[in-house]
């Protein structure tokens, strides 16, 4: 009787555990993040939702189950422990050591590797020797734990230091061989993360200064605060052994007044963010955790005046703390996030000294010093001005180009290009250059397809359509082309310069008497036997010989775009091919700049009279005593634009979901880029991504009525397919987000979108409205 009891037991308990799990599945709300592992949790699909292969319907499900399993962060600490006791846990990123600290796994690593970042250090080097700013250089690389701590020959640090401060031209700090020889090393590093502790920040903050001949900061001017809250770590959180003992943060206060502010535009009056130790990651209590440009200046200084740039990694947190009480100003860049040119900061900040800090992983895994660049020049003392020379007089009277160019010769025309004209579209569009010019970024177009008319490339007004249907619309007299290098990319030179030959006759035969600007391609960064920044010049140097020949201006910008080395520019590349969002204002700056036009065109040429110098019919002009200024007159505040449900409903996406920087339509743009005409909605808010390598799209519309509202669900359903296709054979991912694309209509109310996250921006949106009644 006993037994058939324990049995019966044994099948319940086995029953429970069968359908109990599914249950708590199926019942328990999803978990969007993992305090326990810090990073984000996949979520179960919407598998009513079309779009997507089965192989990735099948991958996000897996993801979703393994990462919402009912009682997820358990079972991992229990394989983590079943690893450790059956002697598994070696094989894993972290593992224990013998008093229970947590250590990285040792990584291999190949000279080959590291190949990037020194020849992005070197050539950084070399540009500042060349300016002439006297700007010296340093470079620390931060040691593992276990490479200081264990007596482990498998650490390559060492190897790894002695064969990067070998290579570069920079005053290297020794730190490796310091720490080693410290009394009690195991102060320098925490138990539970890869971070240095406030002791190990502060002896890399004397080791710095003293590698440049310099004081160091003394331990008696800090006042220590051991904080109460347990800290775990990185390591702690990546390895599951949740039973690891923590580690206590120290916070070391100085007397001195300092303002701290970061990209975001937040000011803070201390270097530590003491709302941080109430979250998990309490690491972020130094500078307010990862930023891509941090400044610490100092209020007061209390030495002399010098400005320090760290290019660094998330070591310098608690380094930087330190660091501010050394420099008047402290700025800290993050290469990971921060892709501005380095040549404006540090004219802009009067940079006397730079230090790069990596820790050795990171040095070698991380690719992003590739974004280490300046420009020597820029950074150069102004030479002294030569002597002006004796005019030569000019001739009768003669036609020159104006001084300066006025953008109104612009008006009406068609700017064509492909997707390296999405960032200055883009630009102008938001803030209202260029009013009167259609500017094109078609994805993938080249001169042979425009020639030879092959609809599929060309989209006007939200369609796709041949050149002579643009060209009898707009009826432009002005053309201005800058297309991208796919004419080079498939075919040799011959070829290219008769797709452009090709291509004139063809402009010229539609409208004869149309004036043409040939933009020059922009520069690129891709190294192919038959594709490469050599080829680019030789075809522009072949478009800038022809010009007059050709009769048509030739617009010289590719040289404000290039590196040293005579490729794209680090500081204004997007990708290989594309320029980023950072070169749009020096792109319509030099567009404007008389200087970079050959062969201008006679028709916008000024006439000069040669006995006054001055345009014919224009006179000298007096000098008068100053007016009185009259007083300004009460000029009404615009009123404030009421607040729609569209408005409430795009803020609460932003705030809820992660999206690239978005761009909003104005009326007349989304007439002549989507083609959709003022009367077919009430209200409406359109979203294009800032960058157009990205198909992110928002559409947010009320209409008349619900048939108005089908009538433009069709528009946002053709749409999809429309920019699906845009992107098909150019970047087949951005395809595939816009293709799993939304479009719904509810009510009178119609969405469109083409995002990552569209299933999430749709349920806000029928969330909202649902509220709204």
């Amino acid at each position: 009787m006993k037994k058939r009891t324990l049995d019966i037991l044994i099948a319940a308990l086995f029953c429970l555990a069968i359908f109990a799990v599914p249950a708590l599945f199926l019942f328990l709300p999803q978990q969007s993040f993992s305090p326990l592992e810090k990073r984000y949790l996949a979520q179960m699909p919407d598998l009513r939702t079309p779009g997507g292969s089965w192989e990735e319907r099948r991958d996000a499900v897996d993801d979703a189950v393994a990462d919402q399993f009912p009682g997820r962060s358990f079972f991992v600490g229990v394989n983590a422990y079943y690893d450790l006791l059956s002697g598994r846990q070696a094989t894993k990123d972290y593992f224990p050591g013998a008093d229970g600290r947590l250590f990285a796994a040792p990584f291999d690593w190949e000279p080959a590797d590291l190949e990037p970042e020194l020849e992005a250090i070197d050539a950084f080097s070399r540009d500042l020797a060349a300016s002439g700013a006297d700007i010296p250089l340093s470079l620390m690389l931060v040691p593992s734990s276990g490479a200081v701590l264990l007596d482990e020959p498998a650490y390559p640090d060492a190897a790894i230091v002695d064969y990067v401060y070998d290579r570069v031209d920079a005053n290297c700090v020794e730190l490796l061989e310091l720490f080693r020889s410290d009394p009690e090393p195991g102060r320098l590093y925490y138990r539970t993360d890869h971070h240095w502790t406030s002791e190990g920040a502060f002896e890399a903050a004397c080791a710095y200064r003293r590698s440049l001949g310099q004081s160091c900061p003394e331990r008696e001017r800090y006042t220590v605060q051991r904080c109460d809250a347990p800290f775990y770590g990185s390591a702690w959180s990546a390895s599951g052994l949740w039973l690891t003992e923590p580690d206590s943060l120290e916070l070391w206060w100085s007397p001195r007044v300092l303002q701290v502010s970061d990209e975001t535009g937040a000011v803070r009056d201390s270097v530590f963010s003491l709302d941080r130790l109430e979250e998990q990651d309490k690491y972020s209590v130094y500078l307010d955790g990862n930023h891509s440009l941090v400044r610490i200046e100092a209020l007061a200084p209390d030495q002399e005046e010098r400005a320090l740039l760290v290019i660094r990694d998330s070591f310098s947190n608690s380094l930087g703390c330190f660091l501010a009480d050394l420099y008047s100003k402290v700025i800290l860049v993050d290469l990971r996030y921060y892709k501005l040119p380095l040549t404006d900061l540090i004219a802009e900040e009067g940079i006397d000294e730079i230090l790069i800090e990596y820790s050795v992983d990171n040095f070698v895994h991380d690719a992003n010093l590739s974004f280490l660049s300046v420009d020597p020049t820029a950074l150069r003392p102004a030479p002294e001005p030569e002597p002006e020379e004796e005019p030569v007089p000019p001739p009768p009277n003669y036609f020159v180009p104006p001084e300066e160019l006025d953008p109104a010769i612009f008006d009406g025309a068609y700017y064509l290009g492909d997707s390296v004209n999405g960032i200055l579209n883009m630009y102008c569009l938001d803030r209202g250059l260029l009013p009167n010019t259609f500017i094109s970024s078609n994805a993938l177009l080249s001169f042979y397809e425009v020639a030879e008319q092959i609809e599929a490339h060309l989209i006007y007004k939200g369609w796709f359509v041949k050149l002579p249907v643009v060209m009898e619309d707009l009826q432009p007299e002005v053309m201005i082309v800058a297309l991208g290098c796919n004419d080079l990319a498939g075919y040799d030179l011959e070829e290219s310069e008769a797709h452009v030959l090709a291509f004139l006759d063809l402009v010229r035969e539609l409208s004869p008497d149309i004036t043409i600007f040939m933009q020059s391609v922009m520069p690129i960064r891709v190294n192919m036997t038959t594709f490469n920044q050599e080829e680019v010049d030789a075809f522009n140097a072949w478009l800038k010989e022809k010009a007059e020949e050709l009769d048509y201006c030739y617009i010289e910008l590719d040289s404000y775009f290039k590196a040293p080395d005579g490729a794209l520019s680090f500081d204004y590349m997007y990708n290989e091919t594309h320029i980023s969002l950072v070169g749009a204002p020096l792109w319509y700056q030099e567009l404007l700049n008389i200087e970079n036009y050959y062969n201008f065109p006679q028709r916008f040429c000024v006439e000069i009279d040669g006995a006054t110098g001055l345009p014919v019919g224009s006179a000298p002009a007096e000098t008068e005593e100053p007016a009185e200024e009259p007083a300004e007159p009460d000029v009404p505040e615009e009123p404030v634009p009421e607040e729609t449900i569209l408005d409430r409903i795009y803020a609460e996406i932003r705030g809820r979901v992660e999206c690239p920087e978005m761009l909003q339509l104005a009326e007349r743009a989304v007439s002549g880029h989507l083609g959709i005409r003022p009367e077919r909605y009430e209200r409406g808010n359109f979203y294009l991504c800032a960058n157009n390598l990205k198909a992110d799209e928002i559409w947010l519309v009320e209409t008349a009525d619900e048939d108005a509202a089908q009538a433009m669900l069709a528009l946002a359903q053709e749409r999809i397919e429309l920019k699906a296709s845009s992107y098909d054979k150019y970047l087949p991912e951005e395809s595939a987000v816009a293709r799993r694309g939304i479009a719904i209509a509810q009510g009178r109310y119609v969405a469109l979108f083409l995002s990552p996250e569209a299933e999430t921006m749709r349920d806000i949106f029928l969330a909202a409205l649902a509220r709204e009644g």
